[in-house]
């Protein structure tokens, strides 16, 4: 049995803190993105999101950073590192910094290059959380891989790093820009089909949001659109009302606070324009209010804002009803504004000289939501 390595063969101080660290910002920065990617835990922790937002950002720098500490600090003379110890963090830890960048910077670049690299960004996440995890178990337990390859030993070179560095920056672009997981998607597709879910052509997204246990349930042959508020005309619509009046077609990216994104969704339904002809709003009106179904989610947009020619309350998407979950029957779509503006299952309209504070603006998010506000 090997005797233990003395004190003097111990890695420097520093690149063993740095070591420790690395795995712990990483265990913090899987924590932090969960919590604000799963819907069980967003909504649990709805009044800290803000917060947690930050420090995921924060500990994804700090990460980043890490990853060319090898660049720049010089390495004990003679010590080899274990190939893949070194390798596989770079490998997959410079891709996933590339697509944090991308969901980060908003307005940088396109919606569907973002879309895919959310998805890659997950995965590559779970790869090098397995393998540091295995590599955890491997060290506390003292067990050895009987493979060469898995316990091979190599000199430490700039170039090497570079070239690892360099190789995973690239994947990150191919994988967001080929985005070769678009033919297993339509594998998938086509091993799914006949099952319940979105109609062919329905695009899914990544997650969907509610801020209370569930889902509304909706009887659309109850449904009533009420308009309401500083209007000469209050109103009363029914699902088949709002369907019959003059439809309205966008197709937009829908850009989610937490970074994902859905390129290119077609909607379907009516402009607000429509229901001011019919509810006929006071000249004193500067703001609509919107009421969800589910008794607890609200909004607010500015007159203005609301009468964006791009924002309509729609009834469709990617021609098809709206999925329950996708805010059936009813939901608004503010494409230039953040998706929690664009608030599901709405029941009630009200045009008012007064703003409310919408529910996610009671956590701290801006009111005025355009990209880039967080």
């Amino acid at each position: 049995m090997p005797s233990a390595p003395s004190k003097a063969r111990r890695w420097p101080r520093p690149l063993r803190y740095l070591h420790h660290y690395t795995i712990v910002s990483f265990a913090l920065l899987v924590a932090s993105g969960l919590a604000l990617y799963l819907p069980a835990i967003h909504r649990f922790m709805i009044p800290y999101i803000p917060l947690v937002y930050r420090l995921h950002i924060l500990l994804g720098l700090v990460f980043a950073v890490t990853l060319f500490v090898p660049f720049v600090r010089v390495l004990p003379k003679g010590r080899r590192i274990s190939k893949w110890d070194w390798t596989l963090p770079v490998l997959l830890g410079s891709p996933i910094v590339a697509t944090g960048m991308m969901l980060w910077w908003v307005s940088a670049f396109p919606s569907g290059m973002r879309s895919r690299a959310f998805t890659w960004h997950g995965w590559l996440t779970a790869c090098l959380g397995t393998w540091i995890l295995i590599h955890a178990f491997l060290k506390v337990t003292g067990i050895r891989p009987r493979s060469r390859l898995l316990y091979e030993r190599v000199d430490w070179e700039r170039r090497r790093f570079l070239v690892s560095l360099a190789t995973g920056a690239l994947g990150a672009l191919v994988l967001t820009v080929v985005d070769p997981a678009a033919w297993l998607r339509s594998l998938r597709s086509a091993s799914r089909a006949g099952s319940s879910g979105p109609p062919p052509g329905v695009q899914t997204f990544p997650a969907y949001y509610t801020v209370v246990n569930g889902y509304p349930e909706i009887d659309v042959a109850r449904y009533r659109l009420v308009v309401d508020g500083d209007v000469e005309h209050p109103l009363s619509l029914t699902y088949a009302e709002l369907r019959s009046l003059p439809a309205v077609h966008e197709t937009q990216n829908f850009q989610c606070v937490t970074g994902w994104s859905v390129p290119n969704v077609r909607w379907k339904g009516v402009h607000l324009s429509q229901l001011a002809l019919l509810a006929k709003p006071r000249s004193s009106v500067q703001y609509v209010h919107f009421y969800s179904g589910d008794g607890v989610y609200t909004e607010c947009l500015r007159l203005a804002e609301a009468f964006d020619p791009t924002v309509l309350l729609a009834y469709e998407m990617d021609g098809a009803p709206l999925l329950r979950e996708q805010g059936y029957p009813l939901r608004l779509v503010v494409p230039k504004m953040y998706g929690y503006k664009s608030i599901k299952w709405v029941v009630r309209v009200s045009f008012s000289a007064e703003p409310i504070t919408g529910y996610w603006e009671h956590f701290g998010y801006p009111t005025e939501a355009y990209f880039g506000s967080r």
